[in-house]
């Protein structure tokens, strides 16, 4: 009798494991999820205001699943609104922290797995002379980094898939 009950014990916990691990993955089964990595420099010189001195300045980044529309639509659309320019390629939008000048940030953000593209704009003061978007094709592997330099009137997106 013992010996039937220790087999039974030892069927179900052999079984078990099998059971706990296919509901409850841990370990080397765990995939981590796509990030986005955002480095940022602004240059002394952003965003100058009517006297010429430099100013903080906003970006917003958007995660898009097509890059047409973001193309073809201008600044004040996007920054007004970006659901109603974008409309089904817009995953989702993200208001950064104010950028000052000569500083430089590093945001880590979840990127969304139907991510093609990502689009940033810039509001500078005299937005009509100034570069005010840049956009950068994701090539989803673990991730991505981005790269957004900020100088005088200017924005620039580079990026980099990133190394896991």
């Amino acid at each position: 009798m013992k010996k039937n009950l220790t087999i039974i014990l030892f069927t179900l916990c052999c079984s078990s494991c099998s059971t706990i691990s296919s509901i409850w993955p841990f370990g080397d089964d765990i995939k981590p999820s796509p990030q986005l990595v955002v480095n940022i420099t602004a240059h002394n010189n952003i965003n100058p205001n009517l006297a010429g001195v430099a100013s903080p300045i906003e970006l917003r980044l958007y995660q898009l699943n097509d890059s047409e529309a973001f193309s073809q639509t201008d600044f004040i659309s996007l920054y007004t609104d970006p659901q109603g320019a974008l409309k089904a390629g817009l995953l989702s939008a993200r208001n950064l922290s104010s950028i000052f000048p000569g500083q430089s940030k590093k945001f880590t953000y979840p990127l969304n797995a139907q991510t093609q593209f990502i689009g940033i704009i810039a509001a500078f003061a005299d937005y009509r002379q100034a570069k005010t978007k840049g956009i950068y094709k994701v090539l989803l592997s673990h991730g991505a980094i981005i790269n957004i330099n900020l100088d005088g009137l200017n924005l620039s997106v580079s990026g980099e898939i990133e190394d896991k």
